[in-house]
């Protein structure tokens, strides 16, 4: 249990390093759409690449920063239910959405948008837009994004299977908002 525990360590580290450099892209996001919204209206200049790189930096942002939201249990629950079952219950719970729903549909996510991707890559695909960007790096991150979730996912399990077991605490009920 002991090296589960630090797998589970390594993976939390490096989400929440990929978040924590991920969420810049949100105050560049801002600035990007204030300049091209600038341009346009006392320029009346407008520039297809910059507004699609204000997708991307979105799609990006929801991505790489979605195994994060789980490692800090910012994800959506059905709190009705969930929050008035003792704390070993929700562990329970915890391990079998990990493993019946959140790893069966990540790897699948991640199996299909491989080859998205590689079909975008091989074609060198690039946006209709005159002045577009490439699209192909974007369809890259989506299984980059679906395979750290999945890691993530199996880190959320190794430590509910350790509290289960006794080997950690119990997690605090999660806050709500």
């Amino acid at each position: 249990m002991h090296l589960l525990l630090r797998l589970s360590e390594i993976i939390d580290k490096l989400n929440r390093r990929i978040a924590g450099g991920t969420m810049w892209l949100i105050p560049a996001s801002v600035v990007l759409s204030a300049l091209t919204a600038t341009l346009r209206y006392t320029l009346d200049w407008g520039s297809n690449a910059m507004i699609e790189a204000q997708w991307f930096m979105f799609g990006l942002v929801f991505l790489l920063c979605a195994p994060w939201t789980l490692l800090e249990r910012g994800h959506v629950r059905v709190d009705i239910l969930y929050n008035r079952l003792p704390a070993r219950w929700q562990v329970g719970i915890d391990i079998l959405g990990g493993l019946l729903f959140l790893l069966p549909v990540c790897v699948l996510i991640v199996v299909d948008a491989w080859d998205y991707f590689l079909i975008s890559f091989h074609q060198n695909e690039a946006s209709f837009n005159p002045g577009g960007l490439l699209w192909w790096p974007m369809k890259l991150a989506i299984p980059v994004g679906f395979t750290l979730l999945a890691l993530q996912g199996l880190s959320e399990i190794i430590k509910g299977v350790a509290a289960w077991s006794g080997h950690r605490p119990l997690p605090a009920a999660p806050r709500g908002h």
